[in-house]
């Protein structure tokens, strides 16, 4: 797996907590760069006048939120499917992701040495790469 991918992987499940904040964000950014007018609304509509249906377009078309969505519906998805088949796993997922524990603490807690949490990690990655490319996730 390309070094871009691996991390691209990484930077969702660090995220994970923060994707709505992170698509609420875009969102923001979506509504501010149409920017309705106050003429708009008394204008006819017009195909270049910025409306609210054009806003609402621009909203659904954004490929980064879609994404994003996607995303979060997946590691959760997976997430509860560790939780009850791995348990360890997932306390290694949730530490070193979402918590964002150190390597000290994550063996302290679930006893895997460096190199074991190097191999759980490009497991872990390798494992959700595959399920993001399964579910058509861009860049993916």
């Amino acid at each position: 797996m390309k070094e871009s991918i691996y991390k691209k992987v990484e930077y969702y499940l660090y995220n994970y907590k923060e994707l709505d904040n992170i698509i609420e964000d875009i969102r923001e950014r979506v509504i501010d760069t149409v920017n309705i007018s106050g003429s708009a609304w008394l204008r006819e509509k017009n195909t270049d006048s910025n409306t609210v249906e054009n806003q609402a377009i621009m909203l659904a078309d954004n490929k980064k939120i879609y994404t994003l969505r996607k995303v979060k519906a997946v590691i959760s998805h997976y997430m509860k499917v560790f939780r009850e088949r791995n348990p360890k796993r997932y306390n290694f997922i949730k530490m070193k992701y979402f918590d964002k524990a150190n390597p000290l603490e994550i063996q302290r807690t679930l006893k895997y040495d460096d190199k074991q949490q190097k191999d759980i990690t490009d497991m872990v990655v390798s494992f959700f790469y595959r399920q993001f490319k399964k579910n058509d996730i861009g860049g993916m």
